[in-house]
């Protein structure tokens, strides 16, 4: 009696977890640490980058989302390395697919408007608002290579990575898009010095 009252019992324990089980959760654990480590490094860069492609701050945060939880649904296709360079290659690209509805940044037509000299608590609002004003008149192919090289500071490797092209293709890009940077500064400058000419 007593040995079948012993052997109902093992029945009803939960059985041990097998080596497989053990393995599913080691690979669970770990994967939802890289995603931590994901989006404590990188989102910063993920949201700097989508405001320089020209998202609003919303806009902006609300794509990098996405991303992460593209990122969710394929961790495990993600090589590590990569991790930075899949994230902002799915977040341009999700910001391309649904740009109608994220909208550009409100900057002006034309870069020839009146440049007010900021204070010094303005500096950085007006750096920054300079340079999107900039990059809005690049076409927006260049921008993307030269935000992630010159201003992110991603490797052409990872460039390439991000926006699924050749190295050569991304190296191409950054040059053109740099002359077309400093043309669009020196315009900018000759309009302060004019304004500042006026005074």
């Amino acid at each position: 009696m007593q040995r079948n009252a012993t052997a109902a019992q093992a029945l009803a324990a939960p059985a041990p977890p097998t080596p497989l089980q053990d393995s599913q959760q080691d690979s669970q654990r770990d994967s939802q640490e890289r995603l931590r480590s994901m989006f404590d490094l990188h989102h910063h860069v993920v949201w700097r980058t989508l405001r320089r492609f020209g998202l609003d701050p919303e806009a902006a945060a609300d794509v990098g989302q996405q991303a992460y939880l593209v990122a969710v649904e394929r961790i495990d296709d993600i090589w590590p390395g990569s991790e930075r360079a899949f994230l902002i290659g799915t977040a341009l690209r999700l910001a391309r697919k649904h740009r109608h509805r994220a909208g550009r940044l409100q900057l002006e037509a034309t870069v020839d408007e009146r440049l007010h000299a900021p204070g010094k608590a303005e500096s950085r609002a007006i750096a920054l608002e300079l340079l999107d004003r900039v990059l809005s008149q690049l076409d927006p192919s260049l921008v993307e290579a030269f935000v992630l090289f010159d201003i992110e500071g991603l490797s052409t490797r990872e460039v390439a990575r991000a926006l699924d092209l050749p190295e050569g293709t991304v190296a191409s890009r950054v040059r053109r898009a740099r002359e077309a940077f400093r043309a669009a500064t020196r315009r900018l400058d000759r309009i302060s010095q004019r304004e500042e000419g006026g005074r």
